[in-house]
């Protein structure tokens, strides 16, 4: 996985130009998170219940998921093949969504098959998302680790406003929810399809001379000084013996151990598989960024149910806009923040806030969600939430349990999270049809999502919970 073959300003060109492939493919896998400005061509395409409806987006966040799978093939096969395994799923289950259009009489019936191609879908997104994230967390310096997360995941968080202008404008046709649905689809099978070519073509894990690291066993050393020491005395006994590490020439190419990763890095020692897996603090980390990650996800995909119970739907092309938006700007905000004052304030403590920001806007949007201010506000506090935990998640696990196999490692905190975000729609979902009288398609009242956001928090409280144990547990073993 790693070249020696660039150096200078070539070298220098060359991870800047995969810097920018990654954001173009952190856009696109952002098209993950726009399910709930086409949901409702959806249910009127095939009459599905909102139980069925949220089985759909926990399965698309369940393939997001499952990106222990991705990391793993990249960890072990690099950046090209990752991209053209996520060419061949993504395109293949968009266009499989794609020809459920031409089918419905049969999917009306067959709505677990839609959220089974929903899920490959999101299987297929990580690839690229884990391309684009990996490699360049690789290829730059530990110093600038936070920017670099931060600028892609301000991509990856800021694309659904563009594809949700996308879609009111372009693409939606109000007497045809399946054709809005169908185009839409095949809209995403051509975006993938370009943006993993891209990807295998031009991103690569690059070794930086300035950056590698040596091992060398500390015997030889001891038996080089000892050597030179005795030929020299033996030649001159009045002279001393003066040696250098440079001078050293019983250290071969069989003692030198060189790596990919910066000097720094090397004070956390990579885990292994099973190590990390009986690893207290990495448990209390991903059960801290699942329940947030959670939260965002029922909410954003939630967002026009609730809008639509409440009769606020025809806000709804202001109101999908403010998570990404929000999430944008605070993801690139946070990157250079949490690395300009990493010595005055952990990014675990700017961790804790967001959890706090998922309490307020779940408590705001269960008590006060019919009113459109305070629904704006806690849509505000959902980007600004989310966009601190993606982007900074990433960056905390890679230091506290070192950059190598970060791919496995985010992937189950991923797989943690799209669980337990399944777990969380599958509740909205059937809460929400209990308040729905029956032969209805739709229920209306802040009462039909109460219970759903009741959820949530729930779900944000044991993020806090998780979050401050987390931090004393570190801040004991650190001062043994």
């Amino acid at each position: 996985m790693c070249f020696k073959n660039l150096t200078g300003t070539r070298l220098r060109v060359m991870i800047w130009v995969g810097f920018v492939v990654g954001c173009v493919a952190k856009f696109v896998t952002g098209s993950l998170f726009v399910y709930n400005v086409y949901q409702d061509d959806i249910k009127q395409t095939f009459n599905y219940t909102q139980k069925e409806m949220e089985i759909q987006p926990s399965l698309l966040n369940l393939g997001l998921g499952v990106g222990f799978l991705p990391g793993m093939i990249y960890d072990r096969f690099g950046p090209t093949v990752t991209s053209l395994v996520g060419l061949f799923v993504s395109v293949g289950s968009y266009m499989l969504l794609w020809s459920t259009t031409r089918f419905i009489d049969f999917y009306k019936t067959a709505g677990g098959l839609v959220s089974v191609y929903f899920m490959f879908c999101g299987l297929g997104s990580v690839f690229t998302y884990m391309v684009a994230l990996n490699t360049n967390v690789i290829n730059f310096s530990e110093k600038h680790r936070g920017k670099i997360v931060g600028g892609l995941n301000c991509f990856f968080a800021g694309s659904p406003s563009v594809f949700s202008v996308v879609f009111y404008k372009l693409i939606q046709n109000a007497e045809d929810h399946a054709d809005s649905f169908a185009t839409f689809m095949a809209f995403f099978a051509i975006l993938f399809a370009f943006v993993d070519i891209v990807c295998a073509l031009f991103l690569r894990v690059y070794k930086k001379r300035d950056e590698e690291v040596y091992t060398v066993d500390p015997s030889k050393i001891e038996d080089d000084i000892n050597n030179k020491a005795n030929t020299e005395q033996n030649s001159d006994p009045k002279s001393k013996p003066e040696v250098q590490l440079n001078d050293l020439s019983g250290v071969n190419s069989q003692s030198e151990n060189k790596c990919c990763t910066p000097q720094k890095s090397q004070k956390v020692e990579p885990k292994t598989l099973k190590e990390i897996l009986i690893d207290v603090d990495f448990y209390l980390l991903i059960g801290m960024f699942s329940c947030a990650s959670s939260i965002g996800l029922v909410y954003l995909n939630n967002l026009t149910v609730i809008s639509k119970s409440v009769h606020l739907d025809h806000k709804d092309q202001d109101l999908v806009l403010i998570v990404p938006i929000t999430n944008a700007l605070i993801s690139v905000t946070i990157g250079f923040a949490s690395d300009f004052f990493q010595e005055k304030i952990q990014r675990m403590v700017i961790l804790m806030f967001s959890c706090f920001l998922y309490v307020g806007l779940t408590v705001l949007a269960m008590l006060l969600g019919d009113s459109y201010t305070a629904l704006c506000f806690a849509t505000f506090f959902c980007g600004l939430g989310t966009g601190i935990i993606w982007s900074l998640t990433p960056t905390v696990m890679s230091e506290m349990f070192h950059i190598s196999n970060l791919g496995r490692n985010w992937g189950i905190a991923l797989l943690f999270a799209a669980l337990l975000g399944m777990a969380g729609q599958y509740s909205f979902g059937a809460l929400y049809d209990e308040q729905k009288p029956e032969n209805e398609l739709f229920c209306y009242g802040l009462h039909c999502v109460a219970g759903g956001l009741g959820v949530c928090v729930g779900f944000s409280v044991l993020a806090v919970v998780f979050g401050i144990i987390l931090m004393l547990h570190r801040g004991i073993k650190l001062s043994r």
